[in-house]
Order: structure tokens, then C-alpha cells, then sequence
């Protein structure tokens, strides 16, 4: 149950052909997923299928254009690339996605203000919801990396967002996050997604490892089978329909082999029950079935709750392919009391952890960082020297440690001489390093 709030969250699914937006607010039940181009909504949620059957629900109108266009008179509106007079960027993801120049015409625009155009765009039917809400962000996109993930955060804070309230994953983390806030007996044995990318067909598998303290969940991919034109040949209409579904059977016995499968997720509107009839009967069989097309905004969107603190954790270490797997912390005296004091809470993801505190020294000329597993292990001293800073009497150094990741095993420290108050200067002088693991 999410306790009454006056916060907005938002799970927003960025990708090359379109944009969903799934919001949550004290006015509504559950998630809704906003309609394109109107100020309605609509419920999210996959639909049900079991028995042998799954709906089919394309939901085209939840995703919103890719495109932004600027009109003679400066005002920005949603484009879907038809030929229009104006300046415009007819797939703002995939340009930025690129790293490409955002140029147009005879201007130049930066491509971190041109996603905060278009994403206020997007959220302009939730106009009366944002005024006097706090907002809390999650983007998922299906590939993250640093260089997009700096982008989507400045775009955000340029709408005003806090960073300390955005958020962005990729679509494995959000089918995790969407899977766990259904009901347990959903996700009480292993989960399967099935999903459409780059013309295959990609099966995963979410499995819990409850053998830990906290448990892990991973996502890992468990079959792929490719479906284009390549594979199809010179086969007509019928023969491909054949094909693709026994090429697709022939994947879920893969997907399925030696798991036992609470529940499956058919992302996307590729799979139709006008040629996966076998496929579907199999997928159906003993296991519930659902197929949708918003299922990454949905779990980006309890992602966010979660983050907000509005819905409890269920308990589970999400080890996705971008989280720091170890806590990261320093010994030190407080209050009197010799004491952990953590940096890095393990189950983050790198590009989020960004942690800055101070501390005294106590005669000490270096510094030592620990890092302990997520799973069993040995913990780790680090140590990190500091040459040429000034002798001082002990209890007389004051320094700012600022700990962030470049990379998921990569941390890196800058340590600041900041001296003590007014009886000794800062040096000025500056230490790092990188700690890899």
C-alpha cells in the first residue's frame, strides 16, 4: 500500500520510437499510464492471458511521438517527422542516444535542453497534477551509459527537478521492479520476458536467490532467436507464420528448461495469436501469461516509489549488470563509539552514488577504505596515502572526502585538505584514486 502523499512520481520509458509516461499520485488507485496527445489517462498493466489465450492490446495510443518541432513563433510542440515547416528533430532519443549534434536548420541546440523540451511536452496532460507536488523521476531506457544517463539528469534539473529526486535504469531493473510489486504468488518461482529487439526474438529469465541474506535477484538473458529476413528466406505468408511460431516454440522450451515459471511477460505487439498458436498454448500452459506494451514505464514508475520511500522494500538486492555488489565504508570514532560509517549501500546503481562527508584526523597520515562482498567473503582494506600533507598537531585536520563510480568496478576518491577552521590554512592540496574491483 503507497502511504497518502502529495508527491508525483513519474516512470518515464525512453527509447527510439516513442515515449510512455506512467504517473502515480495520491488521486489515483495505482499507476496510470498517460495517452498520447490528450490529457486523458488510461490504467497501465499488462493483460491477462491464461488458459491458452493471450490479449491482444497494441495500446499504440499510450506512446507518444519521438519527435519535437519548433514553430516560427519559438513554440515547441510533439512531432511524429512528417514533413512540416519549422525546425525540428524527428527521433530526439535516438539523436541523443548517438551522441549526434542537435542541429537544425541554422541552430544549434544543446541536446540536454532540447530532452527538458520534450519531456515537458510529454508530461503536459499531468499540468494540474505537477503545481505544488514534490517530483520524483525514474527514466528507463533499454541501454544505459554514463554519457546518457548525465544527459537525461540534466535535462531533469533543467525542468527543476532536484537531482536528489531523479532517477534513471534500464528496462531489465524496470521489469524487475514491475515484477515484484505484483502479487508474490506472480513472482514466488522464476519470471520470463519475453521481448522484441533488433529483429529477435530475446527470452529472460528474473530468478531470486533466497540462499543470501539480503536475497538477489538477476536477470538474465536465456534465449535468443533472430526473425528477420535473413531466417524467413523466400518462405511465403503461410510458411513464415509456420516457421516463426515453431521457431518461437522452440525458444520457450529453452526459456523453460529445468525452471519452474510463475508467470511470463510478452513486451511489445510482435506476438500475435494470428501466427503463434502453438507458441502460445505452450507459454500458457500451467503458468499465467500477460502481454502489454507499457510494462518498462510501469516498473520504472515502482521504481520510483520505491526510491521516494513510498512503498516498502520487498527486501531484495536487485543485482542488475549496472549495481555496486559490495558496501563501501570507513572506521571511525562517533560520538566516542568506534563505528562503520558506509559510503556505498551495495544494490545502487554506480552512476548513482555520489556520497561527500568530512571527517577529522587523528594523528593518521593516510586513510583506509573497506569494501565488503554482497555475497560471502572477506572484507578489504584500502589504503590511500597522503603525501605532502602539512604536520599538525592531532585532531587538527580537517579533510572532504568525495566518493563517486566511473564504471560499475571502478571507485573513484578525491580527498581535500580543508585544514582546521582558523588556526591552520588548507594546503590546497588534492588527492585521488581509483579503486578497482
Amino acid at each position: 500500500m503507497v502511504r497518502a502523499t502529495n508527491e508525483l512520481i513519474l516512470g518515464i520509458d525512453l527509447n527510439s520510437d516513442y515515449t510512455q509516461v506512467t504517473y502515480w499520485h495520491s488521486s489515483v488507485r495505482e499507476p496510470m499510464t498517460l495517452e498520447a496527445n490528450t490529457a486523458s489517462v488510461r490504467s497501465g498493466g499488462s493483460n491477462s492471458a491464461s488458459a491458452g489465450n493471450v490479449n491482444q492490446n497494441a495500446e499504440s495510443s499510450l506512446q507518444i511521438a519521438p519527435g519535437i518541432r519548433r514553430d516560427a513563433n519559438g513554440s515547441w510542440s510533439l512531432w511524429d517527422g512528417m514533413p512540416v515547416p519549422g525546425v525540428g528533430f524527428a527521433h530526439v532519443f535516438e539523436k541523443i542516444q548517438r551522441q549526434e549534434p542537435m542541429e537544425s536548420g541554422r541552430m544549434t541546440f544543446e541536446p540536454d535542453e532540447i530532452l527538458a523540451s520534450y519531456l515537458e511536452l510529454c508530461i503536459s496532460g499531468l499540468k494540474l497534477l505537477t503545481e505544488n507536488t514534490t517530483l520524483h523521476v525514474m527514466v528507463t531506457v533499454r541501454r544505459l551509459t554514463e554519457a546518457l544517463n548525465e544527459v537525461i539528469v540534466r535535462a531533469l534539473q533543467r525542468m527543476g527537478v532536484p537531482r536528489g529526486q531523479i532517477y534513471v535504469q534500464d528496462y531489465l531493473s524496470s521489469f524487475y521492479a514491475y515484477a515484484v510489486s505484483q502479487k508474490k504468488e506472480l513472482w514466488a518461482q522464476d519470471v520470463a520476458l519475453l521481448t522484441w529487439e533488433e529483429e529477435a526474438i530475446i527470452g529472460y529469465v528474473l530468478h531470486i536467490d533466497y540462499t543470501t541474506r539480503p536475497a538477489i535477484a538477476r536477470v538474465e538473458e536465456t534465449a535468443r532467436q533472430p526473425m528477420g529476413d535473413a531466417v524467413r528466406g523466400d518462405r511465403g505468408e503461410e510458411d513464415w507464420r509456420k516457421e516463426k511460431d515453431r521457431l518461437f516454440f522452440e525458444l520457450l522450451k529453452k526459456v523453460f528448461e529445468r525452471r519452474q515459471v510463475s508467470a511470463s511477460y510478452l513486451m511489445g505487439d510482435y506476438f500475435n495469436k494470428s501466427w503463434a498458436v502453438r507458441s502460445i498454448q505452450f507459454l500458457c500452459t500451467g503458468r499465467r501469461a500477460y502481454q502489454g506494451m507499457n510494462l518498462f514505464s510501469k516498473g520504472a514508475c515502482h521504481a520510483a516509489l520505491e526510491r521516494a520511500g513510498l512503498v516498502p522494500s520487498p527486501g531484495i538486492i536487485y543485482g542488475g549488470r549496472d549495481m555496486v555488489d559490495r558496501n563501501i565504508g570507513m572506521e571511525m570514532t562517533i560520538r566516542g563509539k568506534e563505528s562503520f560509517y558506509p559510503l556505498v549501500n551495495a544494490g545502487v546503481n554506480w552512476y548513482e552514488v555520489h556520497h561527500v562527508c568530512e571527517f577529522i584526523l587523528h594523528g593518521e597520515r593516510e586513510i583506509r577504505v573497506i569494501s565488503h562482498p554482497m555475497t560471502p567473503g572477506d572484507a578489504t582494506a584500502h589504503s590511500m596515502r597522503l603525501p605532502g600533507l602539512p604536520k599538525r598537531p592531532d585532531r587538527a585536520t580537517r579533510l572532504r572526502l568525495t566518493l563517486y563510480f566511473s564504471a560499475p568496478s571502478c571507485c573513484h576518491i578525491d580527498v581535500e585538505d580543508l585544514g582546521f577552521g582558523g588556526l591552520y590554512k588548507s594546503s590546497g592540496l588534492c588527492w585521488s584514486r581509483d579503486i578497482r574491483f
